[in-house]
């Protein structure tokens, strides 16, 4: 009889251990050790110690669970792309974009901001790791005022296997100033695209040989940052 007993009793004390290790609210059958069913209120939160939950935030799952995650790992999370980098234009262009009159591939020699290498140094050329919305802005100087023909910088997209697109550019002629043909030696440009995963992006300067000279030496700079 009492090995009976004892058997009921520790029966007992299973059962009412796996009832009452998860608690609903709003619920019969929890599925975590606190499930709630509806709208959930914090009222106070335990303070933390010295620097244990520094730049954390509090965010509910796909699965509806509550946990911390580190700002930094949400920000990243999508691995967006931010490319920045600076160059001095070489006295001979390496590429000439075909298609386009006078527009010559600027060559940059220093990435100063590639997180996940989405620009080839090597080929000075762009590539989308993923579909989103890209801000792009360029911007060239010459060595000294430019005093000879025609000064553009562009931004170029490539598509697939299709023909690279001028997305945007800011070129214009040279301006007469007392009677001597003068025009600013900072040339720049900026937009916004939407890039395929494996769509490619690079720069172009628009100038002639008689120009040529001129903007050697000079410098360039850009900038590349995944909006969404």
């Amino acid at each position: 009889m009492k090995s009976i007993r004892k058997i009921l009793v520790l029966l007992l004390f299973l059962f009412t251990a796996k009832v009452w290790s998860q608690v609903g609210i709003n619920t019969e059958n929890p599925t975590a050790m606190l499930d709630v069913n509806g709208n959930f209120r914090l009222r106070v939160a335990e303070k933390c110690i010295e620097t244990s939950c520094a730049d954390s935030l509090l965010v509910k799952s796909s699965g509806g669970y509550v946990q911390t995650v580190s700002k930094d790992e949400i920000l990243n999370s999508g691995g967006r792309s931010y490319v920045s980098g600076t160059g001095v234009n070489p006295t001979i262009p390496l590429v000439v974009i075909a298609g386009f009159t006078n527009w010559l591939k600027i060559a940059f020699d220093k990435e100063l901001i590639d997180e996940h290498n989405d620009f080839d140094i090597s080929n000075n050329t762009f590539t989308a790791p993923k579909d989103g919305i890209y801000g792009v802005f360029v911007q060239i100087k010459a060595s000294n005022l430019v005093s000879a023909d025609d000064l553009g910088v562009g931004i170029f997209v490539k598509k697939g296997t299709a023909a690279p697109t001028l997305m945007a550019e800011e070129s214009y002629l040279i301006a007469s100033v007392l009677s001597i043909n003068v025009s600013p030696p900072v040339r720049k440009t900026q937009t916004m695209v939407a890039l395929n995963a494996g769509d490619q992006m690079f720069f172009g300067v628009k100038t002639t040989l008689v120009s040529l000279n001129l903007v050697s030496g000079g410098s360039s700079l850009f900038n590349i940052y995944q909006i969404k």
